[in-house]
């Protein structure tokens, strides 16, 4: 009698350090994620529902700056990210998250089928996003072609533009003059970090939500 009181004692043991280990559906990684977390079939139209596991406890909250800037360590890991929405794709397949409204620098948050199109009244608004980091490569080769087609252009277009306002010639036909793109910054960053191409950082959101 007094050993099987002692099994039992022990089983409650057992049992009780197990979930203290991952008290509320906490997970330690993106594999250990609950089910109900998933989003599947449990789309919530507000915080007000959604599901206490589902709320990204433990997860470390990141401004797009640091996503940014530190791509390579979050690469295609989940993260939770906030900020400031400057603007919203045309397509509403994408928008470009700061850290607040005077950020000039941004971050692309992809939409898919999961979260659907961004809305165009999500402009302006504080809003988190779960999502899986990805990186777009830009290469050599890449930066070459459009350096070689912007000198191309320059060269065609100098005669419409006034000397460097970039006024509009209308009788030519073209709308405006734009300014090529500098890519000085990313072939100086590939030379440093002795790389053949340049990384730009983006989330593909799983889901998201306006905090104002």
């Amino acid at each position: 009698m007094k050993r099987k009181f002692l099994m039992i004692l022990l089983s409650a043991f057992l049992f009780s350090c197990g979930n203290s280990e991952k008290k509320g559906n906490e997970a330690s990684s993106s594999d250990e994620v609950p089910a109900c977390c998933k989003n599947k079939g449990n789309e919530a139209t507000s915080s007000d529902n959604v599901p206490e596991c589902c709320k990204n406890k433990g997860m470390e909250m990141l401004f797009p700056s640091e996503v940014s800037a530190k791509g390579d360590s979050y690469l295609d890991k989940e993260v939770a990210v906030r900020g400031f929405v400057k603007k919203v794709c045309c397509s509403g397949n994408k928008c470009f998250l700061a850290d607040d409204d005077e950020a000039e620098k941004t971050l692309t948050m992809m939409a898919n089928e999961e979260t659907g199109k961004y809305n165009k009244e999500l402009k302006g608004k504080s809003v988190k996003f779960v999502g899986v980091v990805k990186e777009n490569r830009i290469t050599k080769e890449m930066i070459a072609a459009e350096e070689a087609k912007q000198a191309e252009e320059a060269a065609k277009s100098n005669q419409n533009c006034d000397n460097g306002q970039g006024e509009v010639k209308e009788e030519k036909g073209h709308k405006h003059c734009g300014k090529n793109k500098d890519y000085s910054k990313m072939k100086k960053w590939m030379e440093e970090n002795k790389k053949d191409y340049y990384p730009v950082y983006y989330v593909e959101v799983k889901n998201f939500e306006v905090m104002d």
